[in-house]
């Protein structure tokens, strides 16, 4: 069985429910109807979690079909996760992670002077998939203290130097996106930037920045952006080959 044969293999609907959940092949497909949605939207969770929000008054049936149209980016979206590891000598900006090795029954995470560390038993594998998940659990604290220092400060002196003006920040584990910028001037950034080098970094800033003075990706827009950074070009082209997914 596909693993978008179900689609067509749910048929039946119960009377309006307001959750709905599909197994298969080990990944769970949530269906959750919302008051508040205005569209369907898919949200790749992790490995075994697929969440799709729906209108109150969409029908699952439309909502399944939405995702099998959009089956190929889901399914590129979960085996960045199945293929994506972490390196045992992992680093970070101010090198705030430390993975270990001990006589433990289970992985620990502990958090002293804003150094996290991971640590795990000596019996097991820290490339297997058990070790990983943890392991990602740890790095996603240590990313965000870094993101939670440094964004802030670097997103200010960008702004004050090239005169942008922005309500305020958001820091968040995006799996897509590196950063946002809303309607309202609210910018979100990835905390994954702190894997990335200074240039990369940069370059994300100015572009949320520039969206807050156009919300399009039109001439005028990258006008903006190539006059902040004028090798504005080759770090995107760059940065696109590189996943936020850690």
């Amino acid at each position: 069985m596909g693993l978008f044969d179900f689609l067509f293999a749910s048929k039946k609907e119960n009377k309006k429910p307001a959750h709905k959940l599909v197994n298969l092949n080990g990944v769970r497909f949530k269906y959750s109807k919302n008051k508040k949605s205005k569209s369907i939207k898919i949200t790749v969770k992790d490995p075994q979690t697929v969440n799709i929000s729906l209108p109150f008054n969409c029908s699952y049936k439309t909502a399944m079909d939405f995702v099998y149209d959009k089956m190929n980016w889901i399914q590129k979206n979960l085996e960045l996760f199945e293929f994506k590891k972490i390196d045992e000598n992992h680093k970070t900006k101010t090198n705030n992670f430390i993975v270990q090795r001990a006589i433990i029954q289970k992985p620990v995470i502990k958090s002293q002077k804003g150094i996290i560390s991971f640590i795990y038993p000596f019996d097991k594998d820290f490339y297997s998939n058990e070790i990983q998940s943890e392991a990602k659990k740890a790095l996603k604290k240590a990313l965000y203290l870094e993101a939670k220092e440094y964004l802030p400060k670097r997103l200010n002196e960008i702004a004050e130097k090239f005169g942008f003006k922005y309500n305020k920040l958001s820091l968040k584990s995006h799996k897509t996106r590196w950063g946002s910028c809303s309607y309202k001037n609210n910018i979100n950034l990835n905390i994954n930037l702190m894997n990335l080098e200074d240039d990369f970094i940069d370059y994300v800033l100015i572009h949320e920045l520039a969206h807050t003075v156009e919300k399009n990706h039109k001439e005028n827009f990258w006008k903006i952006v190539n006059t902040c950074m004028p090798n504005a070009g080759e770090i995107r082209k760059k940065l696109k080959k590189i996943s936020p997914v850690v």
